[in-house]
């Protein structure tokens, strides 16, 4: 066993990262066992990033954050329970590795009231004589896992997350009974929400496949587990007896396992355990200008209810040069997140170029409305522009590409949906149609009705005119046929006549 010769002192990249992230950077224990998995871990993966280069620093500042982080979440648990880490007496680190949480708890409580507990002799080895904490190595059965002391805070990082159902109960069994009365236990596992899609999760809520980072683990043991919150519950009461109380973190390490708090004395309601994630974010772009300014470009999001980023901040050899805040729309980071209140994530600055140099460490952090801050980028100037620079116009484009593409889904949406109002419209239209058609058909036979009317009025307009004409030769002949009458009566001839009459009368000759 033998530490991994890095130079770790003199590295400024890792001199910058820790003066951010330790609380106290002169005492921070900074050496890594050559054998630590979780950092071979982080070098593999930088690796990948950095196109299959052997990118130790970034390997390093992944390994120190991932630490810290887990720190940052057993603090706000610790600080709920307990009021401080000041207030724990004991502490049990189980299946802790090689320490990369270990060395920033010790910078919160004496190395001697803090025990470390792994399947790894070399790891307890490790811890215990660089570190200065109390060392218990661990075994492969639970059965066989006995200790004779009990703790005031046990934590379980990463354990539960890979080990299968038939030693998951005995496990939890273990060390819920290694608790003092008032002692919290903390474990993380996979939630189902980080099963693959086409993956059934089976009715009992825990799935389990032997597959895991370990290369000397043995993988039937030491796997992949996914657990539903129902699952860990009713094992919880049956290691309990019903009695503890348990409370579910939701992605409380690191944004991605759940954390479980387990107590048999509520000291507080969990309602007041206000836990925070940390901001997130990313520096897409890093490209020095023509006029030889830096140019940096990214987004910065925070996922926290209510949480936002205050600003960003951009620090050149720990000294602070520049700082933003998000001012422009990132769907593809709204989306990543399902989360729209974080829309606006995008962020830009420049940096004068008589402020950095090629050579300097540069420090990008994301701060959120909580105090909580996030290192978004902490490496050299040269190694971060050579792995983003070709990534600027890359960048670039792919932002234009996706405005495109969100402006031809819109314009497909919109023409599905003028195509549907139309397919709606086209009966309704054919209907109008008809009835115009018809209206107008009735509307010409009304026409020839009329022009038959408006022919006969003339008709009778003219029989109308003969009949008055008629009538008044009529009258005009009566009036003549009168006039003669007159004549007549007033004639002599009449006047006998009307005498002859008279006599006839009277001598009864003459008929009514």
């Amino acid at each position: 066993m033998s530490n991994l010769n890095l130079n770790l002192v003199e590295n400024p990249v890792i001199k910058a990262l820790i003066r951010e992230q330790a609380k106290f950077p002169e005492d921070f224990k900074l050496n890594i066992c050559e054998d630590d998995e979780m950092y071979l871990f982080s070098l593999s993966n930088a690796k990948e990033d950095a196109g299959n280069e052997d990118d130790r620093d970034r390997a390093l500042v992944r390994y120190y954050a991932i630490g810290r982080r887990i720190r940052d979440a057993v603090k706000q648990v610790v600080d709920w329970h307990f009021g401080g880490f000041e207030n724990v007496p004991s502490f049990l680190d189980f299946a802790c590795g090689y320490g990369r949480f270990t060395r920033f708890l010790i910078q919160e409580m004496p190395p001697e009231q803090i025990w470390v507990s792994d399947i790894y002799a070399n790891a307890v080895k490790f811890q215990t004589e660089y570190l200065g904490v109390n060392g218990i190595v661990s075994t492969g059965q639970p059965e066989n896992y006995l200790i004779d002391r009990k703790f005031d805070c046990i934590l379980a990082n990463s354990f539960f997350s890979h080990i299968p159902e038939r030693t998951f109960t005995s496990w939890l069994q273990n060390l819920y009974d290694l608790l003092t009365p008032n002692g919290i236990l903390m474990f993380s596992v996979h939630g189902d929400c980080l099963l693959p899609a086409h993956i059934e999760m089976p009715a009992n809520g825990i799935l389990f496949s032997a597959e895991s980072e370990s290369q000397s683990l043995d993988k039937e043991e030491y796997g992949t587990t996914y657990v539903t919150e129902k699952f860990v519950r009713e094992i919880v009461g049956k290691v309990s007896g019903g009695k503890a109380f348990v409370h579910r973190l939701k992605k409380g390490i690191c944004r991605f396992q759940d954390l479980y708090v387990v107590t048999n004395k509520l000291v507080r309601d969990f309602s007041e355990l206000k836990f925070s994630h940390h901001p997130g974010g990313y520096v897409d772009v890093a490209a020095f200008t023509n006029k030889q300014n830096l140019y940096l470009e990214g987004w910065a999001a925070d996922v926290n209810v209510g949480g936002r980023i205050e600003e960003v901040q951009v620090l050149v050899n720990g000294e602070l040069v520049q700082r933003c805040e998000p001012f422009y729309d990132r769907r593809d980071v709204a989306d990543y997140f399902q989360k729209d209140a974080i829309l606006q994530s995008g962020w830009n600055c420049y940096l004068p170029k008589n402020t950095v140099a090629p050579e300097d460490v540069l420090t990008v952090k994301a701060i959120n409305n909580c105090g909580w801050e996030w290192i978004l980028e902490n490496c050299s100037v040269k190694s971060l522009v050579g792995q983003r620079q070709s990534q600027s116009l890359l960048g670039s484009t792919h932002e234009k590409l996706k405005l495109v593409e969100t402006q031809l889904a819109a314009a497909k949406i919109a023409w599905e949906i003028s195509q549907n109002k139309l397919m709606i419209t086209q009966p309704k239209l054919e209907e109008t149609q008809t009835k115009l058609e018809e209206t107008q058909t009735q509307l010409v036979s009304a026409h020839t009705q009329l022009e038959q009317t408006q022919t006969q009025l003339v008709s009778v307009q003219m029989q109308l005119e003969q009949t008055e004409n008629q009538l008044i030769n009529v009258k005009q002949e009566l009036d003549r046929s009168q006039n003669r009458v007159l004549a007549m009566e007033s004639s002599k001839f009449w006047k006998l006549r009307s005498g002859w009459f008279q006599v006839r009368q009277m001598l009864g000759l003459a008929g009514e």
